[in-house]
């Protein structure tokens, strides 16, 4: 179950129990159409990587050997983009379990085993 999908059933169980109890949810036509709308709208699924995530992973994959502990600017020369692009992708990267952060100052990232494993040749399908 998706988090939105428990929120609206959340919410829902909540509207039955304050009616049940004789206290009425009085929704505005505004707040009706909202809810509604918000529960009839279907979710798509998000991508495992962004374009630039993908990018870079292939770089980090593909220089892991010679290279294996790496800065964002480094990256982001290599790859002819911004570095502040690259630390946005990085961070989804680190949270995904993709790419860790070994050092703070300066920031200086290494692949994950589940980072060097993965398999990009079907994601560029």
């Amino acid at each position: 179950m998706s988090k939105k999908q428990a929120f609206i059933d959340y919410v829902e169980e909540l509207i039955v129990a304050t009616n049940e109890n004789r206290y009425p949810v009085v929704m505005s036509e505004d707040a009706r159409i909202y809810w509604e709308a918000l529960k009839a709208k279907e979710e798509t699924e998000k991508p495992l990587f962004t374009e630039g995530g993908k990018a870079i992973i292939k770089w980090m994959q593909d220089n892991n050997k010679d290279i294996p502990l790496v800065k964002s600017r480094e990256i982001a020369e290599y790859l002819g983009v911004s570095s502040r692009g690259v630390a946005g992708s990085m961070r989804k990267l680190v949270s995904d379990g993709f790419v860790e952060k070994v050092s703070q100052d300066p920031i200086i990232y290494t692949l994950t085993e589940k980072g060097k494993n993965i398999n990009l040749l079907n994601l560029f399908n």
